[in-house]
């Protein structure tokens, strides 16, 4: 088979109003194919790399024949829990691209992307029209393959519990094939929100370590200045605990004058029945009740996440409970 000479013109764009209303229309497969069968399913690997998918029409019209590719992907809420049926759509994801080619088969090349979802592939050959659509999935790396990955990037001691509580080393949904997605918008492996990540950083597990790593940087940094503060002393444990805690949001100790040591932030009473919610006892609603209380006043609100609280329901996402959720947990 001749090599297929291609001119790329590849472009990708993301719909990034979470609100939007633009909706992915299926159009019916046409034209005679070799291969593949329609609705096929390839699987981005563990490594991970894109599948090997071949492309190839069948017509007696002479090149060239004009390629055009499409991936897209309706990110929708999963949760960490194994089952296909998904909630609300968050966001859509979208990479195209287009050639020219003397070959009737194309082997599908995104580029560098390592990304799923619904491929479709469409051709012209004269004045016929092709059409093929098959679907890209994932499949997660072992726990031991994400740790090896993890201890080639620096400053990250403690990264790995946040992803051990984020996803347990999970990627995707086994039943769907599909990134995991909350419904606060985190996505993948170490849940990646803000900023929001790219169609590969949420597809592409390794992407997602390196995305979440270098906010965890970040946060290290602030964390360092913050405990250090006028030649204050602090232990290892002490910025992991900090460190952990700006990752889910504010900081954990307050300096204590009397014993000149930082002290966890005595204010924030924690739901262990959670992963991060707690309430500030210094607020007039949650001031003289106990964590039972509380967590009955409050619980049937959790599962709307930000929007179910209130001034009845004064509970919040706290990085001291998540941190002491992560350490300990």
């Amino acid at each position: 088979m001749p090599k297929s000479v291609r001119h790329a013109k590849n472009a990708g764009k993301t719909n990034t109003h979470p609100h939007s209303l633009v909706a992915v229309i299926v159009k019916s497969d046409s034209g005679e194919w070799v291969k593949p069968n329609t609705g096929d399913k390839f699987y981005i690997d563990e490594i991970p790399r894109f599948p090997e998918i071949s492309f190839e029409i069948k017509t007696e019209m002479p090149p060239p024949y004009q390629w055009q590719w499409t991936i897209d992907w309706d990110a929708k809420v999963s949760g960490l829990a194994e089952r296909t049926k998904r909630g609300r759509k968050l966001k859509s994801f979208t990479q195209s691209g287009n050639f020219s080619s003397d070959s009737k088969i194309w082997t599908a090349d995104l580029g560098p992307a390592i990304i799923g979802g619904k491929l479709s592939v469409s051709v012209t050959a004269g004045q016929s029209k092709f059409r093929r659509t098959v679907f890209v999935q994932g499949k997660n790396p072992v726990e031991e393959d994400v740790l090896s990955f993890l201890k080639t990037i620096p400053n990250t001691i403690g990264f790995d519990k946040i992803i051990k509580q984020e996803s347990n080393f999970k990627n995707f949904i086994n039943a769907d094939g599909e990134p995991v997605v909350a419904i606060d918008a985190g996505y993948g492996m170490t849940q990646l929100t803000n900023p929001a990540p790219s169609y590969d950083q949420a597809w592409n597990w390794k992407d997602n370590i390196s995305a979440g790593a270098h906010l965890f940087q970040q946060k290290q940094i602030l964390a360092k200045h913050y405990l250090g503060q006028q030649n204050r002393r602090y232990t290892d444990d002490q910025l992991t605990l900090e460190t952990i805690s700006r990752w889910n949001g504010g900081g954990y100790h307050t300096w204590n004058i009397q014993s000149q040591t930082w002290e966890r932030n005595a204010d924030m009473l924690c739901d262990p029945a959670t992963g991060n919610i707690g309430w500030d006892t210094t607020d007039t609603a949650n001031s003289d009740k106990s964590v039972e209380d509380l967590h009955q006043r409050d619980k049937a609100t959790y599962g709307s996440g930000p929007t179910g609280h209130s001034n009845e329901h004064d509970w919040k996402y706290t990085g001291v409970c998540y941190a002491d959720h992560v350490v300990n947990p």
